[in-house]
């Protein structure tokens, strides 16, 4: 395969840089920003050429030496060669490309990004072992691999987990079967909790002074610091009142709910996993919250179709995982509701979903990433969205 030695002008969403030759795109596994760089082809399409990076010519300055020695190896970071700084600017970058493709960008209020600590920020993880010819593999995936790649500490956990996960390794090692295992870890408010542990402790988190339940193995917002930012964004942006009726659609354990009650005539929160809403309804009886009502629901479903939708409602707030929200923004109308936050882990399922708001008389008014996960290719987004 031939050898090409390429500028590096840009950042797939993959993580690739990407540079041209002959009027051609070229990812580079490896490749960051600014570098220059000398790259063996791997393979060709139509439009791009596929490589591989031999060497870095000239670095760019947004390159970084990677802080972990599993780097590489482990699967669960993707770009600890890039800065922080380089990491958020070409996530943005992408998403406002992508966005450009429906809408006036320039229109679009675009708000620095959310950050917090590079390292040290993760409260939940999920661990895998499995014995290889003998030998206990205790810790991540590999890259693009089920294999395990054995790690007794990783820098991103919060300190608490990385301490408890050292012991639970040494636990797990003598008992270890060659079936890969995996265990959910979750520093909480009040201890270090697994996944396949009982317990008669029930794990919680505070948000301001409100304390929120969770189950082990359950979703929660991995970025503790993130987490009461996007929160306290998203009521500015919403900007309740007190005789308003708002719907939190995804609404887990009540993460948004609980706080949102707080300012509003009355929150229905509304969740397809019965364990959350079980959760969300104790977390609001548990912190005084009578103006709130959570009901089980498949919101992948048309919402005519469902009791929920009928509810009164002037603010909208939207949380879904990487599948997004489209049966509900198909249906959502400006009318009675006034405003619309969307939390997104997908800018894909959000870009699309921006369409049907748009399709539907909504205006995309500001957009901010949130950098919930350093180091690795997920993109955290929140939208505001008012009547066009």
């Amino acid at each position: 395969m031939a050898e090409l030695t390429l500028e590096i002008t840009g950042l797939t969403h993959d993580g690739r840089g990407v540079g041209r030759h002959e009027g051609r795109a070229v990812f580079v596994i490896g490749a960051v920003p600014g570098d220059v760089v000398r790259a063996r082809e791997s393979g060709r399409r139509r439009r791009l050429i596929e490589a591989c990076l031999v060497d870095v010519v000239r670095p760019s300055p947004d390159r970084a030496t990677p802080f972990c020695p599993h780097y590489g190896h482990c699967g669960g970071c993707q770009l600890q060669h890039l800065s922080p700084a380089a990491q958020r600017h070409w996530k943005q970058h992408n998403l406002r490309m992508n966005l450009a493709r429906h809408w006036n960008v320039e229109d679009i209020d675009w708000p620095a990004p959310v950050t917090g600590p590079d390292t040290g920020y993760r409260r939940r993880a999920r661990f895998h072992g499995q014995r290889n010819r003998g030998t206990a593999l205790l810790g991540f995936r590999a890259r693009s691999s089920h294999a395990i790649v054995d790690i007794d500490s990783c820098p991103l956990l919060e300190a608490p987990l990385n301490a408890a996960w050292q012991v639970r390794r040494e636990q797990l090692k003598d008992t270890l079967g060659r079936k890969p295992q995996q265990w959910t870890g979750v520093a909480a408010d009040n201890g270090v909790f697994w996944s396949d542990e009982e317990t008669e402790q029930r794990p919680f988190y505070t948000l301001d002074d409100l304390r929120l339940h969770f189950a082990p193995a359950g979703f929660i917002q991995a970025n503790r610091h993130i987490n009461e930012q996007m929160v306290h964004q998203a009521l500015a942006w919403l900007a309740p009142r007190a005789g308003d009726q708002v719907l939190d659609l995804f609404c887990g354990i009540g993460n948004f709910s609980l706080p949102l009650a707080r300012r509003a005539g009355m929150v229905t929160g509304v969740e397809g996993v019965a364990q959350s809403v079980e959760l969300a309804r104790f977390n609001a009886d548990a912190n005084g919250l009578k103006n709130t009502r959570f009901e089980i629901a498949n919101l992948f479903e048309p919402p005519q179709n469902q009791r929920w939708s009928e509810a009164p409602c002037d603010l909208v707030l939207l949380d879904p995982g990487r599948d997004g929200a489209e049966a509900v923004c198909r249906w959502l109308k400006p009318k009675p509701a006034r405003r619309v936050v969307y939390v997104s882990c997908n800018p894909a399922t959000f870009v699309r979903d921006s369409v049907h708001l748009r399709d539907n008389g909504w205006r995309l008014l500001r957009v901010q990433l949130l950098d919930m996960f350093q180091h690795t290719l997920h993109t955290e987004v929140m939208a505001l969205f008012e009547p066009a």
